[in-house]
């Protein structure tokens, strides 16, 4: 399992985008700080009365290689635009960590077309991948639509919790299903994905009911994929339980 290192866009006296009363760097400031409480020691937040874009803090960094990095930011643009997604540097393939944090935002703050985007004009992404750090750069949706502050000001529990979940972190002390609450399998080809509650196999049929089944399990592990062949053995075995 990764560790986290957490940077907060803008800050330093750069508000970041503003909208609907709230300025970007203040408002991912508050989530950056939320995923630290739920992560705990598996997360590192950074210093957050810096901006790493302009003094260059990205590429001063000292990590150990088994952390990867995501940085919180969020977008503007016309009062009707939404939608979060993650941008990646121009040069890579997204990983799994990138493909969970856009299932997340697909579930949580929909209205992109294009979850997972690839940037060559960003100086951050660039100065890790010269690092050799894994980085991404999250926007939480739009700060200038009122629906999607709504969202993120109302579910920053579950926006934390889905963030260190991408990463195979457990959100600690943020758990209501008890002890075995099982997990959300996808299936390699398809766009169905199953609540597995570590008895039975249950479909979705919508988004909204796996965003209740992640609400009512916070820290319920998220997304992990089977081939269509490892869904039928799983399935077989568990007939002749």
């Amino acid at each position: 399992m990764p560790k986290l290192f957490v940077i907060a866009g803008h800050g330093a006296g750069d508000p970041g985008a503003c909208g609907n009363g709230f300025s970007e760097a203040e408002r991912v400031r508050v989530l950056a700080r939320k995923i630290k409480e739920f992560g705990g020691g598996n997360v590192i937040l950074g210093d957050l009365s810096r901006d790493y874009y302009r003094d260059n803090g990205v590429s001063t960094l000292n990590l150990p290689k088994e952390y990867q990095i995501v940085e919180l930011h969020m977008d503007a643009g016309q009062e009707t635009a939404r939608g979060g997604h993650v941008i990646i540097y121009s040069g890579f393939h997204a990983d799994d960590y990138d493909k969970a944090l856009a299932d997340m935002l697909t579930d949580i703050l929909p209205g992109r077309s294009q979850m997972i985007v690839k940037r060559d004009n960003l100086a951050n992404p660039e100065r890790a991948a010269m690092r050799g750090y894994g980085y991404r750069l999250v926007e939480f949706g739009f700060i200038t639509n009122a629906e999607d502050v709504k969202v993120f000001n109302t579910q920053m529990d579950d926006i934390a919790s889905g963030v260190l979940a991408a990463f195979g972190i457990e959100a600690a002390g943020n758990k209501t299903g008890g002890e075995n609450m099982g997990c959300i399998l996808s299936v390699e080809g398809t766009k169905t994905q199953y609540y597995f509650d570590g008895q039975s196999i249950h479909p979705f049929t919508n988004g909204k009911e796996k965003t209740v089944i992640k609400k009512v399990c916070n820290g319920i592990t998220d997304s992990i994929k089977l081939t269509k062949d490892e869904l039928n053995d799983l399935k077989n075995v568990l007939k002749r339980s």
